[in-house]
Order: C-alpha cells, then sequence, then structure tokens
C-alpha cells in the first residue's frame, strides 16, 4: 500500500469511497454525508486530502481542511480562532475490509506532519460522540476532548484539539 495526495483527477474515486464507506454504515450518525462539492474542495489548496492505494485502488483516505466558514472553523468554536494557526482534520475513511490496520492513525500522523510543514499549530476535529473507533485513534494520537455540540444539521459530535 502506498499514500499519497489526491488531486482532482481522484474526486470520483474519493465521492465513491466516502458513499461506499456512508452506505455500510448502520448508524448514519456516525460519519457526515459530505456533498460532492465539498469533498471536491478537499483537494485543492490550501486544503490536502491523502489517500492510502491499494494496487491502484483507493482504500483510505484523510483530509487536512483549512476552514473556509464558521460553521466549518473548530477552532472558533472552542473560543481558540485568532490565538493560533489552526486547521481541522476533517474526515477520515477506511475500506470496511481494511479497518483494523492502523489506516486512520496513519493518517492522523501524516496529516499532522503536513500541518507542521504549512505552518499550522492548532489541529481541530469532530467525532460522533458513538464512534469509539475514531474517538480512540485520535485520543491516542493526543486529541483532548473540549465539549459536545450539535453539527452538522443536527448531528452530535465531541469536539477535540491538538497543539502541534
Amino acid at each position: 500500500m502506498k499514500t499519497a495526495p489526491c488531486s482532482e483527477a481522484d474526486i470520483r474515486n474519493i465521492i465513491d469511497i466516502c458513499e461506499e464507506v456512508w452506505q455500510a454504515l448502520p448508524d448514519k450518525t456516525l460519519l457526515r454525508h459530505n456533498t460532492p462539492e465539498m469533498l471536491a474542495s478537499c483537494v485543492k489548496e490550501p486544503n490536502v486530502t491523502l489517500g492510502v492505494w491499494d494496487d491502484g485502488q483507493l482504500v483510505a483516505l484523510g483530509v487536512l481542511y483549512v476552514p473556509q466558514c464558521d460553521e466549518e472553523d473548530v477552532a472558533n468554536e472552542l473560543g481558540l480562532a485568532g490565538w493560533h494557526k489552526a486547521a481541522n482534520q476533517k474526515l477520515f475513511v477506511v475500506k470496511e475490509q481494511y479497518r483494523g490496520q492502523g489506516l486512520q492513525r496513519h493518517l492522523i500522523i501524516r496529516l499532522e506532519q503536513i500541518a507542521r510543514q504549512k505552518g499550522f499549530d492548532l489541529l481541530c476535529t469532530t467525532c460522533a460522540p458513538n464512534n469509539s473507533h475514531s474517538i480512540g485513534n485520535f485520543e491516542k494520537e493526543g486529541y483532548r476532548f473540549a465539549k459536545t455540540e450539535i453539527k452538522y444539521g443536527g448531528l452530535a459530535r465531541n469536539l477535540y484539539y491538538k497543539f502541534i
């Protein structure tokens, strides 16, 4: 498997994996159902989407997202905007047959490295309160729970942050 940045040429693959993972969820509140437009924005600077590829197939992805509006700005919701250069660890999906291999943590770490190179010193993320796998992965990487809020059209989300 190889990890590489995704580009606009990969948008169809990104949409397909996100839809496949979302459709297979027994609880649709675990993951935000992002629009194709939002997913397309994730491959455009200043954002970075990293993909994990196995034999040419996209099997996992993670997004470093620089918020363009208040609704997406988790640092603002935490009262940390303006004090730090902040970005979000926005979206992580792993195809079911590739789960349990540490791919989410691998992507979290790689995106933190990229964020540091871009001059960010604060990363924020949201997780569904019942998404124990994502919560565990972010906590193992040093993210701290701040609070629970209703976001994304009515979904409960735990807000986490990490100074890098």
